[in-house]
């Protein structure tokens, strides 16, 4: 540590009080005559001079314990505690030594507090960004960077969103108009999401600048599924609305024009059966839906052969196959054919996907059930599955479609769904089936070749 400096004055008024007693006393004595004039002054010099010296060193020894107080508390004062030279103040270093002993105790459980703070600020999968007063970027967790792709220490918050009512928001906080502000808005990068901003002011001022933290929360999922509910009210009244109306018109025309014509009488009557049946097929439809979702999270735990559902199945729609002289086709393969499921389930996706592909097949062609043991979809070893293919020979679906057939009421073909009697529910309740069984459902199709529908479902281990 450097000699420290001592202030003139200080030292000059220190030594002349420390003087004033032995110099009083020596110029009584000349005064009385009992001692040399000349004796007397060099006493006094001497006095001066020694004990000058004296609290010379006894200042350093002060100012040294007070140079590395301030350097304690500036910066954790580098290096050991100053000892007493003259021995008169052992006590200040003892003091200062337990004070830097203490601070350095307090120091190490700060730096581990703020250390365990920081690494979890860094690593919370919620998206938050802490901002200073002028919207730079001060800190983000790893949840931020995983929602917007990068985020910049020391950049503007524009740097991250450039959202005009977003950006406005956090300005309104930090200029301390408000303290908390609550934004929705779309990013279209690094993938189109829906959020909502929460906006806080911090407690100031704070040792590292922050004013303000930005809490993201992803309600794109949300969103999602109120705009299909929304989209599946307005379906569900519209494919009920059609045959109401159909049968509206002909209970009047029965009344009017028709009352007395047997021949339109009758044409009537099989329209108002024909869309009666349409109705009653949606509500069966919604009914089941409903139901299949109420349970989706509790998977089943009966057994069922897959076997003895598929005759079941295929027995239901050999009519509707024959009609149109198309054959069904049962594949089995060798190994176990029993699934953990729920039966009535099983057999509503079977005569679900083998009804469509007989619907949608040209005629006098066939339909083929494929069912094989299976390590699971793209062979990922997910352990055993059975593997159940229902592969038609049909005018296949255009690739833009396959991605939205499992939604509730999407119909590649309106027209033609209508004229055969589908409900536009099908498929939904195939996938919700197989998501309630733990499995997994692919669709694969060709234009001009066919469509294969595959559902890979657990099965049953003893």
């Amino acid at each position: 540590m450097a000699r420290p400096r001592i202030p003139a004055p200080r030292f000059i008024t220190l030594t002349l009080l420390a003087s004033l007693g032995p110099c009083a006393v020596l110029g009584y004595f000349a005064a009385s005559g009992r001692l040399d004039a000349g004796a007397a002054i060099a006493g006094a010099l001497f006095c001066v001079a020694s004990l000058g010296l004296m609290v010379r060193y006894g200042l350093g020894d002060v100012y040294r314990i007070l140079q590395f107080s301030e350097s304690l508390a500036r910066d954790g004062g580098g290096g050991s505690v100053p000892e007493s030279m003259t021995g008169l103040f052992p006590e200040f270093s003892e003091a200062v030594a337990l004070i830097r002993e203490a601070w350095e105790r307090d120091r190490g459980h700060l730096d581990a507090r703020a250390g365990s703070a920081e690494m979890l600020l860094e690593n919370l999968p919620h998206p938050l960004i802490i901002l200073d007063k002028g919207r730079q970027i001060l800190r983000s967790t790893q949840g931020a960077r995983s929602m917007f792709g990068k985020v910049s220490t020391d950049a503007d918050l524009s740097s991250v969103t450039r959202n005009p009512e977003m950006l406005a928001a956090v300005d309104r906080v930090l200029a301390g108009e408000t303290y908390h502000e609550l934004v929705e808005f779309d990013i279209r990068f690094p993938a189109d999401r829906s959020l909502n901003a929460q906006v806080q002011s911090l407690p100031g001022p704070r040792a590292d600048g922050s004013a303000a933290v930005v809490a993201f929360y992803d309600v794109t999922e949300i969103r999602h599924v109120q705009r299909m509910r929304s989209d599946f009210v307005a379906n569900a009244s519209h494919e009920l609305r059609t045959p109401l109306s159909v049968l509206n018109g002909c209970i009047k025309t029965l009344r009017g024009p028709a009352r007395d014509d047997a021949e339109g009488t009758e044409k009537f009557l099989g329209m108002m059966e024909m869309h009666t049946g349409r109705m009653t097929g949606l509500i069966e439809d919604l009914l089941s839906l409903s139901r299949i979702e109420l349970n989706e999270n509790t998977p089943p735990n009966d057994h069922v052969n897959i076997d003895e559902a598929l005759s079941t199945v295929i027995a239901t729609l050999e009519v509707p196959a024959t009609e149109r002289s198309i054959e069904i086709v049962s594949e089995p393969g060798p190994g176990n054919r029993v699934l953990a499921g729920d039966r009535v389930e099983i057999v509503q996706l079977l005569r679900n996907l083998v009804e469509n592909a007989i619907k949608y097949s040209d005629e006098k062609s066939q339909v083929r059930i494929v069912t094989r043991e299976s390590p699971g979809p793209h062979g990922r070893n997910e352990g055993e599955f059975l593997e159940i293919a229902i592969i038609d020979q049909g005018a296949g679906i255009a690739a833009e479609h396959l991605p939205r057939l499992t939604e509730r009421f999407y119909r590649v073909d309106t027209a033609r769904s209508r004229e055969m009697g589908g409900t536009g529910l099908g498929l939904a309740i195939v996938k919700h089936i197989v998501n309630r069984h733990r499995g997994t459902l692919e669709i694969e199709s060709v234009e001009g070749e066919g469509s294969t529908f595959r559902a890979f479902l657990p099965i049953s281990k003893p």
